[in-house]
């Protein structure tokens, strides 16, 4: 799967339903060139450019509950 691929699918929370964002990015071991997280942000509202602070959250692979058509559905994160 191309990381682009998976930048368009919605992050979900399986617990709670709650909407998470969009992977922005994502975090690689050097040592390995596997991939240890995602970096994920909620999509920039309306008149958002006026509040420069974007909450970016961490999801571990290990994180990762199930890879959807649309949706990535992780564990509740903190």
């Amino acid at each position: 799967m191309r990381f682009s691929a998976v930048q368009q699918k919605e992050i979900i929370e399986a617990g709670n339903g709650r909407f998470v964002g969009y992977i922005i990015d994502a975090e690689v071991d050097e040592n390995t060139g596997s991939i240890t997280a995602f970096l994920v942000a909620e999509p920039k509202k309306f008149m958002s450019f006026l509040q420069n602070d974007e909450h970016v959250r961490k999801v571990l692979i290990s994180d990762i509950l199930v890879i959807g058509k649309d949706v990535i559905l992780v564990k509740e994160i903190s």
